[in-house]
Parts: structure tokens; C-alpha cells; sequence
């Protein structure tokens, strides 16, 4: 009686221990498994924020519009030679009884209006005009600056680093054009040559 007491005891010991060792080989097992899953889901979010945020950077390095309101408009173009008559016609500039080919692009909605720096730059010259009126002179590199011209209550300095969306400035009349009554004139210089600004909007120098 004795013996089959103690190899009952025996049995039962060693059954708890295989249920031991069973289920820690499962745990250890679910364990891995959730260990894989977290790895990929942290995985799949880590690279779409990557992605973001090399577009937000992207995007900074991208030329803007001078002007952040839906409403402003062209009034009076940028000259192509290569256009058709009508947007030619409106490209120049008559003063004094003379032409003048519009190198720039001017901007208004009738109503003065903020102006913002179209990307990162320094300040290279300010002045005032009784003809244009005042202007603004920014270097973004090397090879490239933009002008703000017809402007008002400047709200910068000479040797000022500005970045991209900086307020400049708000739109204004000139002696120059006064048939467009309150507007912005707008240059955009690449590589020594007046350039048409609306084909350089949205993308990298």
C-alpha cells in the first residue's frame, strides 16, 4: 500500500512538471510570436513618418508665391516674345511715351495685401523709388534673388536672413503703373536672366 502511495506521488510530480515545462515552451513561444508582430507594426510606422517628413523638407526648399491670398490675380504679365499677341499687349509697360517689356510679373486684387518671401534668403537691398516705389532685394544662393517692388510698411532690414513665408512687406500704388492702382510688381532672377515666375512656383532652384 505503501509503494503504491509513493508512485502515485511520483506520477503525479512528474505529470505537474511536463505541464510546466509545456507550458513555458507555449509562453516562450506566444512570446516570440508578439515580438515579431510588434517589430513589423513599429516597422510600418516608423517609415511612412520617414516619408513625411522628408516631403515637409522637400517643400521647404520649393519656391512659393509672394502672396498667400486666393484672391490675387495677374494684371499684368511677364514678357515672352514667344506668346500670343494678347498676353504680349499686356505684358508692356507704357511711361513717359515709351515701352517698356514687363520683367517681372504684378499681382493685386485690388486691395493691399501681405507680401511674403517666396523662399530662405538674406536681404540684400532695400530702397525707395518715387517712380517704382520701395523695393526689396533677396539672395537665396549663388545664382538667384528675387524683388518685391510697389510695396509698403517694410517689415525687414537690410543684411536680414529671412525664410520661406516671411511678411516683407504689403502691396502698394507706383508712379510707374498707376493704371494698376494698388499691386505688387514681382521679379524672379536665375542665373543672371529675368525669369517668369508662375513656371518656377513649386519647385527647387
Amino acid at each position: 500500500m505503501r509503494k503504491f502511495i509513493i508512485y502515485s506521488v511520483y506520477s503525479i510530480c512528474f505529470v505537474l512538471m511536463l505541464s510546466v515545462i509545456v507550458a513555458y515552451n507555449v509562453s516562450n513561444k506566444e512570446s516570440e510570436g508578439l515580438t515579431n508582430i510588434d517589430y513589423d507594426y513599429v516597422e510600418d510606422i516608423i517609415e511612412p513618418n520617414i516619408e513625411s517628413v522628408n516631403n515637409e523638407s522637400d517643400d521647404e526648399n520649393k519656391i512659393a508665391k509672394p502672396y498667400k491670398r486666393e484672391d490675387i490675380k495677374i494684371v499684368k504679365n511677364y514678357y515672352n516674345y514667344k506668346e500670343n499677341e494678347k498676353s504680349q499687349i499686356n505684358s508692356i509697360n507704357y511711361y513717359n511715351n515709351t515701352y517698356f517689356q514687363n520683367n517681372g510679373i504684378c499681382y493685386s486684387n485690388g486691395n493691399p495685401f501681405e507680401v511674403y518671401s517666396v523662399l530662405d534668403g538674406v536681404v540684400t537691398d532695400i530702397t525707395k523709388d518715387e517712380l517704382v516705389g520701395n523695393s526689396i532685394t533677396i539672395k537665396h544662393n549663388e545664382n538667384s534673388y528675387s524683388v518685391y517692388q510697389s510695396i509698403k510698411d517694410i517689415q525687414i532690414k537690410k543684411g536680414d536672413k529671412v525664410t520661406k513665408g516671411t511678411l516683407l512687406a504689403y502691396s502698394n500704388v507706383s508712379n510707374f503703373n498707376k493704371d494698376l492702382k494698388n499691386h505688387l510688381y514681382f521679379e524672379l532672377v536665375i542665373n543672371g536672366k529675368n525669369v517668369n515666375p508662375e513656371e518656377y512656383y513649386d519647385t527647387e532652384l
